[in-house]
């Protein structure tokens, strides 16, 4: 709306208070003839023709409101309200021929195909022009007629097909036409109308103790090809439960809602049910042979690859096709010569990766190295030439000296870095995560009081590990001075320790500026960082490096949370062994 319009909006707006209704209504006659095609002063007549009772011309002025509609239907919901209103206070008479208008535009053309579309979809087949539709919406009510609703759905428009849709998810009955229902879901998801299709699973789950699995396997493969899952973590309750409960298309599914989430512990426990279902099938064998090697479990592949050939085998011997028993034999050669390739690919690969990152390694630490070496050599060079022209003074060789000192432990603190994860001394006990964490708090908490940091501990659990204490220690001091250095001044940092089934979770987070998404896959290569190296405070980058690689000792994990959105967060994950852990922690 420009200034004008506004202005003219705000004088209307002044007389309809005032209980000037009449100069109101001449206001906006008069703003009509000035934009003849802005749907909004229709709508504002209406509403003072309304108010004033005058039942007619307030529905001529709102139809002449959904004529103009076409290119902002998102005020087609100021209609619809109206629309309620008038047909619960205006008489019958009024309400039927404001319907029967309405119904003659659509016939005539007068209103756009997208507004159509909103009649039908908000008041069902009340404004259904084409006779053959309203009658399939009618029979679409029944699954007596489900023939007939397929015939009619092979050649309708997606229109139509959302039409359909919407009438079911109106109706409260689901009761009598659940495979219409079914069916209707099954179209919409081909035509990729996934709103309308996740809707109606809503619309049928809602009235179901116990979800139908076909819905459920529906709305996971839809939330997979929209790469989604809130619609589904909406209306499912995803856990071990539902794994158990599972058949396999349903697991299937699963599989990569759990990689979408990193939920490597469930994602396990769904592969393990599959092996199940993998045991008789050759099809279902297949599918989780290929999931084995997306996720890396090359001894599982070849396992399941064994397992394959013998089922293959069963069941050629079964159909006693003997003439095939030879090419049976040179396929299984042929089939493990791939399989040897693959996994000296997938070693030659693996020796790749470890070599260059072994390389960039050496690469940083001899760059971070020369920078100090090669200033003192400059400053001691400098001086030998100042002293052999007779013009070095006393003072000026204190200042190398602290150029020196300097410079040497700034190489000491960058040794001191690397130490927790190549020191051979190291002393292997049971300890306790969570003192092991409240100790780093008390050590650090003179330097956190004075930059104005508050720090939270949440424990749900109290949880061991056996190890080196001290080194273990090393991954949260790095991770509260990274952070204190991103919050700089005034703050909060929290840790959240819980104990899940087969892992230790901690949960470390600070409420600073975050981490760049374009920062986030680099953060744990060594040497890279976004502070000033000289600083004295960590900024030649191996902090994070340190974590990784000794959460890497206790074949843990470190992820940055993408979805945590107030600073930046951490999830740590370490595997524990109950016997083992148990039984040395009471040792």
């Amino acid at each position: 709306m420009d200034y004008s319009s506004r202005q003219r909006f705000d004088e209307i707006s002044k007389l309809r208070f005032d209980g000037n209704l009449a100069g109101a209504i001449e206001l906006c006659q008069n703003a009509i003839s000035a934009y003849p095609n802005d749907n909004f002063f229709y709508k504002v007549l209406g509403d003072l023709l309304f108010q004033e009772k005058n039942y007619m011309d307030a529905s001529h002025a709102y139809i002449e409101q959904l004529k103009r509609l076409s290119e902002k239907p998102e005020h087609f919901k100021a209609f619809a309200r109206f629309y309620r209103q008038f047909n619960a206070e205006a008489p019958d008479d009024f309400c039927i021929q404001f319907h029967k208008e309405i119904f003659n535009a659509i016939g005539n053309g007068e209103i756009a195909p997208n507004i159509q579309q909103l009649l039908v979809e908000t008041f069902d087949d009340a404004f259904v022009v084409d006779g053959d539709l309203k009658s399939i919406l009618l029979k679409s009510d029944n699954d007596r007629h489900l023939n007939e609703v397929k015939r009619f759905i092979e050649v309708a428009s997606s229109d139509d097909v959302r039409a359909i849709i919407f009438h079911q998810i109106r109706q409260k009955d689901s009761y009598t036409n659940t495979k219409t229902k079914e069916f209707l879901i099954s179209v919409a998801e081909r035509k990729e109308l996934f709103r309308e299709a996740q809707q109606l699973v809503e619309a049928l789950i809602s009235k179901q103790e116990t979800p139908n699995p076909t819905l459920i396997r529906a709305l996971l493969r839809m939330s997979r090809k929209q790469q989604d899952y809130h619609y589904a973590e909406q209306l499912l309750t995803i856990d071990e439960s539902l794994i158990e409960k599972s058949d396999f298309n349903i697991q299937y599914e699963l599989v990569y809602y759990f990689d979408s989430i990193g939920n490597s512990e469930l994602l396990d426990r769904t592969l393990k049910r599959m092996r199940n279902s993998a045991e008789s099938s050759i099809p279902i064998a297949r599918t989780l042979y290929n999931f084995y090697l997306t996720f890396d479990r090359f001894e599982d592949a070849q396992a399941l690859s064994e397992h394959i050939q013998k089922l293959t085998d069963r069941k050629r011997s079964e159909e006693k096709k003997d003439q095939h028993q030879d090419r049976s034999e040179e396929q299984l050669e042929s089939e493990q010569v791939v399989w040897q390739r693959v996994k000296d690919l997938v070693s030659e690969k693996e020796h790749n990766r470890q070599m260059l990152a072994l390389r960039d390694l050496l690469k940083g630490f001899s760059h971070e190295l020369g920078q100090p070496i090669t200033n003192i050599r400059y400053q001691i060079q400098l001086q030998q030439i100042r002293m052999k022209r007779g013009i070095g003074t006393m003072d000026e060789i204190q200042d190398l000296f602290v150029t020196i000192l300097a410079q040497t432990e700034r190489i000491g603190f960058m040794l001191d870095r690397f130490r927790p994860i190549v020191s051979s001394k190291s002393l292997q006990e049971c300890f306790c995560v969570n003192d092991c964490i409240k100790q780093v708090f008390a050590d650090l908490s003179e330097r956190l009081t004075q930059n104005r940091i508050i720090y939270r501990l949440w424990e749900t659990s109290q949880v061991n590990l056996f190890g080196d204490r001290i080194q273990f220690s090393q991954v949260f001091y790095n991770l509260v001075l990274n952070s204190m250095q991103a919050i700089s001044s005034g703050g909060e940092i929290a840790v959240n320790i819980s104990r899940k089934s087969s892992y230790i979770q901690i949960l470390f987070s600070d409420n600073g500026p975050g981490i760049p998404e374009e920062n986030r896959k680099k953060i744990f290569e060594p040497f890279f960082s976004t502070k000033d190296p000289t600083s004295g405070n960590g900024g030649e980058g191996l902090g994070l490096f340190v974590v990784w690689n000794i959460l890497k000792m206790y074949n843990g994990t470190i992820q940055v949370n993408h979805k945590f959105e107030k600073g930046a967060q951490f999830v740590i994950k370490i595997p524990v062994e109950e016997e083992r852990h148990e039984q040395s922690f009471n040792n």
